[in-house]
């Protein structure tokens, strides 16, 4: 049903496009921004989680990292409908998967919440690297995306999202 309704809203951008309307272009500065706070989020569980110890320290620590990481995951999930469409109006069919690569995240950080602190220090470590490690996969590929947007050779003037 969703990928019925993204194919349906996706041709219904491309037509708006070759009719020469325009469609809303994204905040592709405010996208970034979060993109930018998740992967600085990223980066500082893996390494604070590398030097827990106990069960109460891995807990915090996981706490800590679950207060920055959801908020930025949400709000990357609700603009990446509009980053994709956009992308997609723009003929850059590829790196536009921006909404399921955020499904993806939202999944993993779930995955990873049930499986945090629940072994002993190795093991915590390790889950810990194992989580960052995707999540900074995902957020590379979010990044590229980003990237031809913001400097897509003048595919967004005026603020509208245009061939």
């Amino acid at each position: 049903m969703t990928r019925t309704l993204s194919a349906v809203l996706s041709a219904l951008s491309l037509s708006l496009v070759g009719c020469g309307m325009s469609v809303a272009t994204p905040d592709v500065a405010a996208y970034q921004q979060s993109v930018s706070a998740l992967q600085t989020a990223v980066t500082a569980h893996q390494s604070d989680s590398a030097s827990t110890t106990t069960s109460q320290d891995c807990i915090a620590e996981h706490q800590r990292y679950e207060a920055l990481a959801r908020p930025q995951i949400g709000l990357m999930t609700n603009m990446s409908g509009g980053m994709d469409d956009c992308g997609r109006a723009m003929g850059h069919a590829g790196p536009f998967d921006m909404f399921s690569m955020c499904g993806s995240m939202q999944s993993e950080l779930d995955r990873h919440a049930a499986a945090a602190c629940t072994g002993d220090a190795a093991a915590n470590h390790a889950e810990a690297a194992r989580h960052c490690g995707l999540m900074r996969d995902w957020l590379a590929r979010e990044q590229t995306g980003v990237n031809s947007m913001s400097t897509g050779g003048g595919m967004m003037g005026g603020g509208r999202c245009s061939r």
